[in-house]
Order: structure tokens, then sequence, then C-alpha cells
């Protein structure tokens, strides 16, 4: 790719203002993520005979593929337009496929922070730093120990069910660090938490057993010999030309911070603890409890309302996408025996957890 093509990119007119795009996602209150991830598999839906503008409809997206390139939308939203495609299609694993071969600057500002840094850890670093200018709901961490630099994601279960977009997280950054590194396929390891693919593709292929499925975390374990090579794409002019982009962009990203996002990441760990009571909440976050009232109720919901939908989703993505337990389930949504998971289960789904996580097995069967 000539080296012009990042600064292009660049220098592309902002799509919206500060205030243009507080609108389009909604308001402040929003937990968003960058919609242009969906636009890529536009054509694999449409090369299976389905149209994308009732794809659009169903999730309220716009209908029009280049509007999704600046669009901010809500996180839940992205992930579950990323599960229903896998659903329609009835492949579960072509997200691996499809990500893996999206071209390098696809994603301008995020992917050339990486391919142009000094070095493989430079561009991990530099994912975590700029995570932000993507979403503000969830992080990507890089740490490293005397074996492995870990490229880790922490997408909050309350989100819900993110199997398919992980895939697609996990094979576009796989492809990135690989050109990185100059070899097609280096001594990469792949940790997933989702259970595996009833479908097979060329990735689940290429890294065999490299790739492991029901794992406690989703990251990339790369080999700390790589972390000091210089990327082939490396260059310092430029390089210094995307940081600045990166850095304008999240000065434009801060401006959509979620008020009520630190309160659900709190909600979610005192519901591990058994404590998740207003009180314990308001002490966590440093508020009195009628500040946080106060919160809730601008921004249209309540304690109970807002633990009772972190609760549900959180409960859609144990079920649907991993082999926990049901009594773990009911201990990581702070409920004191199965009876209370199932009561509160059959009420939100109309079915037992049993019955949710067999029809989620078997859903892309009948999809055929």
């Amino acid at each position: 790719m000539p080296r012009s093509d990042p600064q292009e990119m660049i220098r592309a007119p902002r799509s919206q203002s500060g205030e243009d795009a507080k609108e389009r996602t909604g308001g402040p209150s929003r937990e968003w993520a960058q919609a242009e991830q969906l636009r890529y598999i536009i054509p694999f839906v449409e090369s299976k005979g389905f149209r994308w503008i009732d794809i659009a409809r169903k999730f309220d997206l716009p209908a029009r593929p280049e509007k999704l390139k600046n669009e901010r939308i809500e996180a839940a939203v992205l992930l579950a337009a990323f599960e229903h495609v896998a659903e329609l299609t009835g492949d579960d694993a072509a997200m691996l496929d499809y990500y893996s071969g999206l071209p390098h600057g696809s994603i301008p500002i995020f992917d050339y922070v990486a391919l142009c840094a000094g070095s493989v850890r430079d561009g991990l670093k530099n994912w975590e730093r700029f995570i932000a200018i993507r979403t503000n709901c969830y992080r990507m961490e890089f740490t490293e120990d005397a074996d492995f630099g870990y490229l880790t994601w922490h997408i909050p279960d309350r989100l819900g069910p993110r199997t398919q977009n992980m895939f697609a997280k996990i094979a576009w950054a796989t492809s990135r660090i690989e050109h990185m590194i100059g070899q097609p396929t280096p001594e990469l390891r792949i940790d997933l938490t989702s259970t595996a693919p009833r479908c097979g593709s060329c990735f689940q292929h290429r890294y065999g057993n490299r790739l492991k499925f029901g794992q406690p975390y989703d990251r990339i374990l790369i080999p700390v010999r790589f972390l000091d090579l210089r990327p082939p794409k490396s260059e310092t002019n430029l390089y210094s030309i995307v940081e600045s982009a990166a850095l304008a962009e999240i000065d434009e990203a801060n401006a959509l911070n979620d008020p009520l996002i630190k309160v659900k990441t709190v909600i979610g760990e005192q519901m591990k603890s058994g404590t998740c009571t207003l009180e314990t909440v308001a002490a966590q976050i440093g508020k009195s409890q009628r500040s946080l009232q106060r919160l809730l109720e601008e921004n249209g919901t309540s304690f109970r309302g807002l633990t009772d939908d972190i609760r549900r989703t959180m409960a859609s993505r144990y079920l649907k996408e991993t082999d926990l337990g049901l009594k773990e389930i009911a201990f990581l949504l702070g409920f004191s025996n199965l009876s209370s998971l199932s009561r509160a289960v059959r009420g939100w789904f109309d079915m037992t957890p049993s019955e949710v996580r067999r029809e989620a097995r078997t859903r892309t069967r009948r999809e055929r």
C-alpha cells in the first residue's frame, strides 16, 4: 500500500461536530462503538442472498453502507447485529475468515497507530492507548511477562452475547500482528471465552491447537522475541501524523463519555459479591445514595431497572456463549440459588435457563 494512503485517509473531512455526534448517539448516556465494523460484512451478507437493508431496518442502522463509516451506535446493538448475521447466514465461523482478510488501512487511524509504530510492542500499546476512539465502554490491554505479550479485550458481559464480534476483532488484530512481525503464521496463540463455532474456517485450520475456546480471557499471546521487531510500515514522520490524528479523535470521543458507565461497571462487580445494593454501589463510585438516584433518574432509569437490565444481558451472554454451570451463573448474577435464577430467566426470555442454552446451541443449525 502506498505510504500516502494513511495520510489521505487522515486528512478526510471530519464527519460531524461534537454536538452532532452527541445527537447521533442519542446523547452522552450511551455506551457506543464505531459502526463501521459492520459495513465490511455487507458483501458477505449479500453473497448469501440476504439484503443489508433488512438488517439495517431491524437494528435501526443506516441503510446506505457508506453512512456506517462515521456512525457511533449502541455497543449492544453492534454486538447483536453481528450475532444476527451469523444466525441469518447459518455460518458461525465466517467472521474469522472475513475479518482476517480485511485490507490494512480499512480502519484508518486505528490500523496505522500500530502498523506505523516503531516496534510491535509500541503498536500493541497504542491499541490500548487509543481504543477510546473506537468505543467508550470496553477496553484493550497490553501486558507482558518473560514469555509472552498479551493483547486482551475487556468487554463487559452486561453488553450481552459477543461471540461473532469477538471473532471479528481477534481475526482483524491477528492479521495486523502477523504483518507487523513479518510472518504469515507466527507462533501466536489465541484464547477465546466463547465456545467453538459449529462451522469451520480457514482461520481455525491455520491456527489449529494454538486457537483455544472456553478460556478465561479473549486475548492474543505474542512470544516476547517478536515484540522488539520493527513493523514493515514503520516510518517516523508518518507515525507523527497518525498519532496527531488519533489524539484529535480522543478529544472528540471524550465529549461522548457515558456518566453511567462507571455505575454499570460497579453493579456488575458487586453482583458477584452478592452485595449489589444502592448503598454499596453509591459508596464505590463516591456518591451519596440520593446523588446516585438523581443521576439515574436524569438518564431515564432507576437502580432496580438498571440492575435488572444488566442481569438480563449478562445472563444471555453466559447461557448462550459459555459452558458455565447454572450454579456458577447464578453466583455471577448475584442470585442466592438456582430457583431465583430460573424465575428471573423465565421472566426475561419465557424459557428456563437450560432451554435458553439449548435453543442457542441449535439455532445455527436450524437457520441453515
